[in-house]
């Protein structure tokens, strides 16, 4: 396959992947918005699938591949700082992303979206056996998606060095 063909498929399925967060509120004021939602979400996918597990693992990626991320949306004002992007993904209704973000999923394995569960130890941030230790500042919890009906988890994972 051509640059150009790989090109158009990767812009397809951004339009599908923001498709799916189209309905999702943003509570910013819109004169103050300097990066559009789904800039900032199309910047936390696709740093989340490159290995980012922190904000500023985040914010990284897009200072750094600004070039790369500009290929499917403007990016007119680059992308956000760790600070300004936390404070973006903090204003989101986490439920209503939630909805959105299994939908997606759901989409992708082929499953109605009740089917697809988010680890709910993970997101209570328990800690496994001690469950009275406390969580670090900082300490990384991927929140894996599970699929119970066809033996299917989706999370991610630091690679070996």
């Amino acid at each position: 396959m051509d640059e150009e063909a790989c090109d158009i498929e990767a812009i397809a399925e951004t339009v599908v992947f923001l498709s799916y967060f189209k309905n999702l509120p943003d509570g910013r004021q819109i004169a103050k918005v300097k990066y559009p939602l789904p800039e900032v979400l199309l910047l936390c996918l696709l740093a989340v699938i490159a290995g980012a597990e922190t904000i500023t693992d985040i914010a990284r990626f897009g200072e750094k591949k600004l070039a790369l991320l500009r290929r499917f949306r403007p990016f007119r004002e680059g992308t956000p700082a760790h600070d300004h992007l936390g404070d973006i993904l903090a204003s989101l209704d986490a439920e209503q992303f939630q909805r959105c973000f299994v939908a997606w999923v759901a989409s992708l394995i082929g499953v109605p979206e009740g089917v697809v569960a988010i680890d709910g130890k993970t997101v209570r941030r328990s800690k496994g056996v001690d469950k009275d230790a406390p969580s670090r500042p900082g300490e990384s919890h991927p929140e894996p998606l599970t699929d119970p009906y066809m033996n299917l988890s989706v999370h991610t994972a630091r690679a070996p060095p």
